[in-house]
């Protein structure tokens, strides 16, 4: 066992009280990653950008004739962008930093379950997510100038918001979880990141095929974007919107399912998906 451990992996294995693992993981990993830590920064960040954005709105002298509606869809999709963006860094680096500093180890054997570890972790990662978007809505409000599809498009934007936070941060744990390393973890992250951009830059000819349509629907943060777009510029009714988030949903609910069904039992020393602790003990 290495000679210094990480404060969430001492809190869990020194712990005497009755509250869950998951509970302790995630209290220890909220303070390093907002004491200070790249959480603190990464919103600093998101606030300088979500800054420039409101800014380029208000006074372009192009972008300043864009009616208030579209202004508010563009600024939560913005704020939906930026906001998974930090959850997708910071999962992607939690359990592969780790391995890197040699303090996974310490966690491993302290007496809890490996899901409730995971899921403590991931709990943290997917912190940032609100205080980004309540640090929107200022912006919001100001740009949209009294338009009545204000609160509603707040409203819808915290849910599709949440969505694609919770899915991304849980692309990212199952990346971190299964690298060797935090600079592959984080390059793969930023690859799936930018993967994600890409659908409303591909052509409009691909996008009118049947493979055009899945990459659109299994895309969490496209499907977001497509029901904001069409509920509140196309101004289609929530029950012909409703299909476009069938998918996203289900994609969604399987990352979660392989994150602590399949890969949280199996969380190793080494990266890779390996077998679960309990099979790897009855084999011993």
């Amino acid at each position: 066992m290495t000679a210094t451990a990480a404060p969430a992996e001492r809190a869990v294995a020194d712990d005497r009280s009755d509250r869950p693992a998951w509970w302790l993981v995630f209290r220890q990993e909220l303070e390093e990653l907002w004491v200070g830590g790249k959480a603190l920064y990464l919103l600093i960040l998101f606030g300088i950008l979500i800054s420039i954005t409101a800014f380029l709105l208000a006074t372009n002298s192009e972008l300043s004739l864009t009616p208030p509606r579209t202004m508010i869809i563009v600024m939560i999709h913005t704020s939906m962008t930026f906001g998974l963006f930090i959850g997708l860094v910071i999962a992607s680096e939690s359990i592969s930093g780790e391995r890197e500093r040699a303090t996974l180890e310490p966690l491993l054997l302290a007496p809890a379950d490996h899901r409730q570890i995971v899921f403590g972790k991931y709990l943290a990662a997917l912190s940032p997510w609100p205080i980004a978007y309540l640090y929107t809505i200022p912006y919001v409000i100001t740009l949209a100038q009294g338009d009545l599809a204000l609160w509603p498009a707040l409203a819808w934007g915290a849910l599709l918001g949440t969505l694609t936070a919770i899915a991304f941060t849980g692309i990212g744990m199952l990346v971190s979880l299964w690298s060797t390393s935090s600079r592959t973890s984080l390059f793969v992250g930023l690859l799936i990141y930018i993967v994600a951009q890409l659908p409303p830059q591909l052509p409009g000819e691909f996008l009118a095929t049947t493979a055009g349509a899945v990459v659109q629907a299994i895309d969490p943060l496209e499907a977001a974007r497509q029901f904001l777009q069409q509920g509140f510029i196309d101004v289609k009714i929530v029950d012909e919107l409703w299909p476009l988030l069938y998918a996203p949903i289900a994609v969604t609910i399987g990352i979660l399912g392989v994150l602590f069904l399949y890969a949280a039992p199996r969380l190793g020393l080494e990266g890779g998906p390996t077998r679960s602790r309990r099979g790897a003990g009855s084999e011993a």
